[in-house]
């Protein structure tokens, strides 16, 4: 399931930084935080680290190029929209709930202040065919992992071990998002970019998984057309949930063609 939700910007100036996913990240752990009665699904799904969320989203807006520096962009409107998308559909349903109940100056970027308009909830879209088209709405990153999972490098298209790498990652998500520990088997998924183009994106990698203390990088990834063949329950869950490495952070988000 997915919707889309406009959000209205006030502030002297319309400027935003160039990693805004972990502003927009946090907008969504407030949504169901505990104070708008998001206890249950909270505790779900940030109680600890390291699991496995089952969303993913993007965000579209309108820079003015020539005024953009290293590090900030400078919106020439004072809105965003954000799109997003979730396997788990109360999940989904906390997060709708907590954005229309947001309060109106809600601190989303520095010096601007955010308040919800327009929402679109979406018809469920129901995959039933063993491959589909998709485009990126969010690049897509895959790891380059080492022992013990950790990971070392983001891979582009051109690796010779990229296609593994992202079956590796979908078999993983499968396995904690789908009923009864799915594994999905290799020769059961095709991953194919029919084009592509390799963009560089300022991110912040966490230490020890909050947002605090934590890191610039510069980090590869990976938009285009891809075409992906598996069973429709495991398509229907890379729709829904997304494909890759930081889903939950703003990556990997596929609309249908």
């Amino acid at each position: 399931m997915r919707f889309m939700v406009e959000i209205l910007l006030s502030g002297d100036q319309l400027v935003i930084p160039s990693d805004y996913r972990r502003n927009i990240l946090s907008l969504i752990k407030e949504a169901i935080n505990p104070n708008q009665s998001g206890t249950d699904v909270y505790n779900q799904y940030y109680s600890q680290d390291r699991i496995l969320k089952p969303f993913t989203f993007s965000v579209s807006f309108r820079t003015d190029e020539t005024k953009n520096k290293k590090g900030i962009m400078h919106l020439t409107d004072p809105q965003i929209s954000l799109y997003f998308s979730a396997s788990d559909p109360v999940f989904l349903i906390y997060v709708y709930n907590g954005l229309v109940q947001l309060k109106k100056d809600y601190p989303l970027f520095p010096g601007l202040k955010a308040k919800t308009g327009h929402f679109n909830l979406e018809q469920q879209k129901i995959i039933r065919d063993p491959e589909v088209i998709f485009r990126t709405f969010s690049p897509i990153l895959v790891r380059d992992t080492g022992e013990g999972r950790k990971t070392q490098n983001y891979l582009t298209v051109e690796s010779p071990v990229f296609m593994d790498r992202l079956y590796h990652s979908v078999r993983y998500m499968c396995g904690k998002l789908l009923d009864g520990d799915y594994k999905l088997a290799q020769n059961d998924f095709a991953a194919e970019f029919i084009n592509s183009k390799t963009v560089r994106i300022n991110h912040y990698y966490k230490d020890k998984d909050t947002l605090r203390d934590s890191k610039k990088e510069l980090i590869e990834a990976t938009a285009g057309i891809i075409k992906i063949k598996a069973p429709a329950n495991v398509l229907q869950l890379i729709y829904d949930a997304g494909i890759g490495a930081k889903r939950s952070q703003g990556f990997g988000m596929l609309e249908i063609l």
